[in-house]
């Protein structure tokens, strides 16, 4: 399966994607992970609520006609 990754730099933050991921179980994953810009002469300016900087997405149920 082919890794997937976006880049993307916003106001306040970078976001990578990655796309083609599994889990354990086999199962389809994309990963989002948030980096907020958290320094600006030694203090913090940005940040992620609640305190999580990345988040899976698991497709628990296979889409019709999916292999």
């Amino acid at each position: 399966m082919v890794h997937k990754m976006k880049h993307i730099e916003v106001e306040g933050a970078v976001v990578n994607i990655r796309e083609g991921l599994t889990d354990f179980e086999g199962n389809k994953v994309t990963s989002v992970e948030i980096l907020p810009d958290d320094h600006y002469s030694g203090e913090p300016i940005w940040e992620t609520i609640p305190k999580v900087s990345n988040v899976r997405i698991v497709q628990t149920k296979k889409i019709y006609g999916e292999k």
